[in-house]
């Protein structure tokens, strides 16, 4: 379980890293060879990313890296909705102001990310899966983990078109409206603007992979 788990991760830091692109067909036993292991564990690990999204097999084809299609994405972008604009209805009056000054430091930190990079992402969404958390829920934190997994190998595959940014929005300004909402209503609101903020860009991008 621990050698699957390990050639899992190596998979996926290259679908990640774009050494593995949408469409590419991806042999086991290459794999296999590539990181010295057998074939039984690369085996578990691309039933495991096949289950996730990450990879999908193709009829008298084989296992391929998930194609990027618009429709998914916008998928993604509705289910991570749900879940942020939820946590964030059960957290706002009590996990939110309790550990302010914590989560503050820790949005500013997000806020400094200049670049397009992998690490800024995984930033990002460690800052919004600890927003998450706050809600005291394991199965949303969970479910959150699952769909930002797909959401960053989406956001690492798609080409942003020339002349513009990924276009993030303000963590530390989002953190003190949300402080500042009158009830849970206006808190899901303002998350609910936040996670779809410069959305176009990602789904523009679609159209040149």
């Amino acid at each position: 379980m621990l050698l699957s788990r390990d050639v899992y991760n190596r998979i996926l830091e290259q679908l990640l890293a774009g050494e593995l692109v949408p469409g590419q067909i991806i042999n086991r036993r290459q794999i296999a060879s590539q990181f010295g292991v057998s074939v039984a564990p690369v085996l578990e690990a691309m039933l495991l990313l096949e289950h996730e999204g990450l990879l999908e097999t193709i009829p008298r084809k084989g296992t391929q890296v998930r194609l990027v299609r618009t429709e998914d994405v916008l998928g993604q972008f509705l289910i991570r909705d749900a879940l942020e604009s939820k946590a964030a209805r059960l957290y706002w009056n009590r996990g939110l102001k309790d550990n302010a000054e914590d989560i503050l430091d820790f949005a500013a930190q997000v806020d400094t990310a200049t670049q397009d990079l992998l690490e800024d992402w995984r930033l990002e969404i460690l800052f919004h899966k600890e927003l998450v958390s706050l809600a005291g829920i394991p199965a949303l934190t969970a479910a959150f983990d699952k769909t930002m997994k797909l959401n960053l190998f989406f956001s690492m595959t798609r080409s942003v078109p020339e002349g513009r940014n990924a276009g993030r929005d303000n963590h530390v300004l989002l953190i003190r409206n949300m402080l500042a909402a009158a009830s849970a209503d206006e808190a899901e609101s303002i998350m609910r603007t936040h996670v779809w903020f410069a959305k176009e860009h990602l789904l523009e991008g679609l159209d040149q992979i």
